[in-house]
């Protein structure tokens, strides 16, 4: 449920919007009242929630169920807003008015409304992405590796598919400077996965995938493994499919020296479900061993 409350020419509005958590949150009702009207409107809707059930003082709500749907609504109150006469002062503050004293009395009602656990109104509880709380403003990334500088050394990668039982990892060997969006390919490639999902890297300091402001995700290309986990025991999680949420724990186990007679990246050590197999070599899937090869070699 959204509500706000304004003021126009001297008189307050109150504008609340039911959301249907079952049609993606589709607009379902667009109410326009005086904003006097608000506190009695959230009392009834508070009573339906709390009844699980049609209340009998529901009936005096505003709402035309047989009425025009939301695109008709929302235009009706665009035209309402703008024949309304322009104020010749300024507006008041909300607390030296009673219907603005009002209006915020019953935002914060609101608000405990939202806050029900799993309330039809709300959500309940801080705001989360994927089940997970937002956490603080990430630290400032480091700076990359300079191109005139020593080669980066190896990462010792364990990476694990969480919740697997029995375990599903590998054991990979990168190049400390290899970019998130290549080894977001490696990862695909080490556990077969088809690269037909949604991907993001969380990290100490942010989320790195394809970049996406509404989902805070900045682009994974410039962004290098050894940035978001500068040492040996750094910690990231990669998550496929935002649907099933297939998540991979990653730890930097070793920095290795970079062996001259080795192709880099490669594995050094797979499980799945059948049992530990110490090279990429000895994995008999087809839809495994293919991309494998491809990028581990034949040794």
């Amino acid at each position: 449920m959204l509500a706000c409350v304004f003021h126009r020419a001297g008189r307050s509005h109150a504008v609340v919007i039911s959301v249907d958590h079952l049609d993606c949150g589709a607009a379902g009702d667009v109410l326009l009242l005086d904003a006097d009207h608000l506190p009695e409107a959230l009392d009834m809707m508070r009573a339906v929630h709390d009844s699980d059930g049609p209340d009998e003082d529901t009936a005096d709500l505003p709402v035309d169920e047989d009425g025009p749907g939301y695109p008709a609504l929302a235009a009706l109150v665009r035209a309402r807003m703008t024949v309304l006469p322009v104020p010749g002062r300024p507006a008041a503050s909300h607390a030296d008015e009673d219907a603005g004293r009002a209006g915020l009395v019953a935002l914060q009602a609101l608000a405990q409304l939202a806050g029900s656990v799993g309330g039809a109104f709300g959500a309940g509880g801080p705001v989360a992405l994927r089940g997970r709380a937002v956490a603080a403003l990430p630290a400032t990334l480091p700076a990359k590796r300079k191109k005139s500088g020593r080669p980066a050394p190896v990462y010792q990668l364990k990476v694990g598919l969480r919740g697997a039982k029995p375990p599903i990892w590998r054991r990979l060997e990168v190049p400390a400077d290899v970019s998130l969006a290549r080894l977001h390919m490696v990862i695909q490639a080490a556990f077969g996965w088809d690269d037909s999902h949604l991907h993001v890297f969380e990290t100490p300091y942010g989320r790195f995938g394809i970049a996406d402001a509404d989902l805070g995700h900045r682009a994974e290309a410039p962004v290098t493994l050894e940035q978001v986990a500068p040492a040996a025991g750094g910690k990231l999680r990669y998550v496929y499919d935002f649907g099933d949420d297939w998540e991979h724990d990653i730890v930097v186990e070793k920095v290795l020296d970079r062996d001259p007679a080795a192709a880099y990246p490669r594995c050094t050590t797979a499980t799945d479900l059948m049992r530990t197999r110490p090279t990429c070599r000895s994995m008999r899937t087809a839809r495994a061993t293919r991309p494998w090869r491809h990028w581990c070699g034949r040794g």
